[in-house]
């Protein structure tokens, strides 16, 4: 009946002499998303088995949202890439569909294809959807930073304004960052703490908060380089923007004079200078000197001084990473950005043994003893009442330990070493002398040998108590921890000479 009206139609509308157009259903085809990045993937190892669930998956949503029947098939060639066993088939008006695409990449390295729907929707009879992914070697870190590109937006002179930048690991192995540079606006400032040094387990990750100064009328841009042990990305670039961005000109810190690395056998005392700093208008600059980064058992009071002047001194006490930056500002009040000065403190002494403790007012004295003699036995422990005993050859101070280091006001460090270990044993002990205002506190003892660090362990220690922390072995280089419990000093409190 339909047909016989459309034709009567049709007849009726050639006979009057008029054009008549018929339009008929069609389908219409809707395929999302439109690209796919699936990241990194562990790749095929050489026996090309691909580990279990080292796969990456994603959803393609196919619909016809025309009004007839849609014929759909797929096309998928390239490497790496895995569809659907189905590949064609029909949808009729208002049905849909998803299907599951897969990234198991056969060997390392980048990866791009294509994946073409094609379909019987004349207005798109083919559609091409863009594949990225990367295979990468198993056990590995892999960064990621979300955004990549922080924009502040407008903000009024004298206004700070704040965003957050996300550090993530996205790989089965820890990820370490290392030092971080700032370019461009010193404006631009890492407000929760530099993140240098900072170690990611597998899948967690780590937010900085970033701020930003508007000190001047014009727009501010700026780089973060963030470095960490990625294999394929050691390296990323976060940009930063500001009140539209712009190239203003910022004085540069410059670090003259800093050591990449120390010898920690005692304490020793570095002048850092910002001589060579400079402002692009030729104005008189202003310095800050900050200690960012010093290990656990550093003296709280070791701080680079003067603080704000062109010219500064740092006391080095403990072994680790010290870390000083420099912050300049011209007369315009323009801060630049900071110069950082890293310093590695290594022992190169045979045997390197440090104590710090959780008490600003207590006194915790250090203990090595030769072949686990007595306690305060003279002249086989040493202490703060027998600090260079001659071990060795005599008269030979090489092959002697000593007490590089003795502190008696709070938190440490203390010191001892061995420039040339004879061959035996050493027992590492902890004595908490005086409590002060503190009672009991937490001692940390670090031990190297041969410049590595073979143990680092800690205690909760009251007046007057004794800790055997365990002994060396050389030339082994070894160490094994005590299982002795601690014990009341009595009235051994000092050396019997």
């Amino acid at each position: 009946m339909v047909r016989r009206s459309v034709l009567a139609l049709g007849l009726l509308a050639a006979c009057s002499g008029q054009e008549v157009q018929i339009s008929l259903p069609t389908p219409t085809i809707s395929v999302l998303p439109d690209a796919i990045d699936f990241g990194a993937v562990v790749a095929l190892d050489q026996d090309g088995a691909n580990p279990v669930n080292q796969r990456a998956t994603e959803t393609v949503f196919l619909e016809n949202t025309g009004r007839a029947d849609l014929d759909w098939s797929l096309t998928l060639d390239s490497p790496g890439f895995v569809g659907p066993e189905v590949r064609k088939g029909l949808l009729e008006p208002g049905d849909d569909l998803e299907f599951e695409l897969a990234f198991e990449p056969p060997t390392l390295g980048p990866f791009t294809g294509t994946l073409t729907v094609t379909s019987n929707d004349e207005a798109r009879p083919s559609i091409e959807i863009p594949l990225t992914g990367e295979g990468r070697v198993p056990f590995a870190p892999d960064i990621a930073i979300n955004p990549l590109i922080v924009d502040f937006g407008d903000v009024e002179l004298g206004n700070v304004a704040q965003r957050v930048v996300t550090i993530a690991n996205e790989g089965d192995a820890a990820l370490t960052l290392g030092t971080a540079e700032q370019g461009g606006a010193g404006t631009f400032r890492l407000a929760s703490g530099d993140p240098s040094g900072t170690v990611l387990l597998p899948k967690a990750s780590l937010p900085v908060l970033v701020e930003f100064t508007a000190v001047q009328l014009g727009g501010d841009s700026g780089t973060w380089t963030v470095r960490s042990d990625d294999p394929d990305e050691p390296a990323l670039d976060v940009v930063f923007i500001a009140n539209g961005g712009g190239e203003y000109a910022y004085p540069e810190a410059v670090i003259t004079n800093c050591p990449a690395t120390a010898d920690v056998t005692q304490p020793v005392r570095y002048t850092l200078s910002g001589v060579n700093s400079t402002d692009p208008d030729g104005g008189a600059l202003t310095y800050v000197w900050s200690l960012v980064r010093r290990p656990q058992a550093g003296d709280p009071s070791n701080v680079p001084l003067p603080d704000d002047d062109v010219e500064t001194e740092l006391t080095i006490d403990a072994a680790g990473i010290w870390e000083v930056t420099l912050v300049v500002t011209n007369e315009a009040g323009r801060p630049s950005v900071p110069a950082k000065c890293v310093i590695d403190a290594t022992p190169i002494d045979d045997v390197y043994i440090e104590l710090s403790w959780a008490g600003p007012t207590s006194d915790l004295d250090l203990h090595l003893a030769r072949d686990a003699a007595p306690f305060f036995d003279v002249p086989n422990d040493v202490s703060y009442c027998n600090p260079a005993p001659d071990w060795g050859t005599p008269g030979d101070p090489t092959d002697d330990p000593r007490l590089a280091l003795d502190d008696s006001d709070g938190l440490g460090p203390e010191i001892i070493t061995l420039p040339m270990a004879p061959d035996g044993t050493y027992l590492v002990r902890v004595h908490h002398f005086d409590d002060g205002d503190d009672g009991a506190v937490t001692a940390t003892v670090v031990v190297y040998a041969d410049g590595d660090r073979i143990t680092e362990t800690s205690a909760v220690l009251g007046r007057n108590e004794v800790w055997e922390v365990g002994q060396i072995n050389w030339p082994d280089a070894t160490f094994g921890t005590s299982t002795a419990p601690v014990f009341d000093a009595g009235g051994e409190r000092e050396c019997d000479l």
